[in-house]
């Protein structure tokens, strides 16, 4: 269903058969048992797809998949983005879809924020557009804001895309960044970075928790005490990251001490005691 391959028959160097393997594995199961089918499903028709994945309904109303970040760093490949908002145009105009708002209120752009499936009896078992999305190596998770309850599934579909460098994921300007190399962080400044690195230290001063990669110069992950706590509440207290494996991603600052990366959300930040991952 999700074909990633042009309708002049030139195939991507990518595939989706993932996507093909997770529809048969949840083909049976009821709609309501699915994490990102929640609330009422309104019909929508698609009238096109803009550059950034903005999504423009018939009815006149722009929207935005929530928990998608399309943001591109600076030197990232502009056709990749040209590639990702084709592919969505063929999946979805022309097709009946279902919509599922995540948030009541438009943003300053007059977006509004959901989730979309394509709808029918042979889309039953078909994953969001958003993972089809992330899944093709189109898009990077974003877990800030009005993320969709499937958010564990973008993750994992975001972790094989990035396995495979599928898409965006084979372009160096869209790399993990490893959390030990200060030099890597170079010209990253205001950018949103994934980044990955086992973590030394942990320390909390001036309200912030530090959760270091290193010594002074090294990079380091900053949460508010709120973040903090909320990650404690969530049983998984930053205090006992150390020696740890920690991929997280924030907007860079450059400072004095260090590279620095902010969070915008904690529910992005995953923590494993396992080796790094590619």
């Amino acid at each position: 269903m999700f074909n990633t391959t042009r309708p002049n028959g030139k195939a991507r160097l990518f595939a989706c058969a993932a996507l093909a393997v997770l529809a048969a594995a949840t083909w049976l199961r009821p709609a309501r048992a699915d994490p990102c089918r929640t609330g009422p499903g309104e019909p929508v028709s698609v009238l096109r797809v803009t550059g950034d994945l903005e999504i423009v309904f018939a009815d006149g109303r722009i929207a935005r998949l929530a928990g998608l970040e399309t943001s591109r760093p600076r030197g990232a490949d502009p056709a990749r983005a040209a590639e990702a908002a084709a592919d969505l145009a063929q999946w979805i105009i022309g097709a009946p879809a279902e919509w599922r708002s995540s948030w009541p209120e438009p943003d300053r752009w007059g977006r509004t924020a959901g989730t979309l499936f394509l709808a029918g009896p042979e889309a039953g078992g078909l994953p969001s557009l958003a993972q089809a999305l992330v899944e093709a190596g189109h898009a990077r998770v974003d877990p800030a804001g009005p993320a969709p309850p499937c958010l564990a599934a973008l993750l994992a579909a975001e972790a094989r895309a990035r396995a495979d460098q599928r898409g965006l994921w084979a372009d160096p300007a869209q790399a993990v960044l490893p959390g030990s190399d200060a030099a890597a962080f170079a010209g990253r400044a205001g950018q949103v970075a994934l980044v990955e690195g086992r973590v030394v230290s942990v320390r909390e001063s001036r309200g912030r928790v530090y959760v270091n990669f290193g010594g002074r110069g090294d990079p380091a992950l900053v949460l508010t005490r709120q973040q903090a706590r909320a990650l404690e509440r969530a049983g998984r207290p930053p205090s006992a990251w150390a020696g740890r494996l920690v991929r997280a991603r924030g907007m860079v600052e450059m400072r004095p001490a260090g590279p620095r990366f902010l969070p915008g959300a904690v529910e992005g930040i995953e923590v494993a005691a396992g080796q790094a991952a590619r």
